[in-house]
């Protein structure tokens, strides 16, 4: 049976052939990433499959979670919910 995403990326995160520094990198691929959907438009992110809003929202939670987790203030305001949106 395949492994979960939860198993791989543990996995990924424990056994490299690069040690700890897999970490790292794992790390700011996340912030990277989220750093650069959170500056986007959310309607331009809409695909027929997900929400251009939840996954904006998924980019916002991740971006500030990794500020707070870094000590960084990049952490904007929290993405606004479905309910603040109409």
């Amino acid at each position: 049976m395949p492994s979960t995403n939860v198993e791989f990326v543990t996995e990924l995160m424990e056994f490299s052939v690069h040690g700890a520094l897999i970490q790292a990198f794992v790390m700011q691929a996340l912030e990277q990433y989220a750093r650069c959907v959170a500056a986007m438009d959310p309607e331009a992110l809409d695909t027929p499959m997900v929400s251009g809003r939840a996954w904006h929202g998924c980019a916002v939670e991740v971006r500030n979670k990794l500020a707070r987790r870094l000590g960084r203030n990049e952490a904007g305001p929290p993405a606004p919910s479905s309910a603040q949106k109409r």
